[in-house]
């Protein structure tokens, strides 16, 4: 290879093709923003499953089991999406740091 072929090989190199972990700094702000997404939606929901398949004791004045697991899931819901706001925070913070 002479000196005229190494240049040209070297700017075939695609940056935007590149699996380095520099490529995509963003990756760990799309990770949270996805996963505390999921547990938003799905925590409550979650939570509401349990509580019907618990079932209800027939107690008057007691804490109906219903209530207690979809409570439950509701606060596992909202740790899901303070997770998904700091995801989304860090992924705005190192987009306008790229920009």
């Amino acid at each position: 290879m002479s000196d005229n072929e190494a240049p040209g090989a070297a700017a075939t190199k695609d940056p935007a093709h590149d699996s380095s972990p520099r490529a995509q700094p963003n990756a760990a702000g799309r990770r949270l923003m996805i996963s505390g997404a999921v547990i938003l939606f799905l925590a409550p929901l979650a939570g509401f499953l349990g509580g019907t398949m618990v079932g209800s004791p027939g107690a008057i004045g007691g804490l109906d089991p219903l209530f207690l697991w979809l409570f439950v899931g509701m606060v596992v819901g909202s740790i899901g999406g303070s997770i998904a706001l700091v995801g989304a925070l860090r992924w705005v913070r190192v987009n306008r740091r790229a920009g």
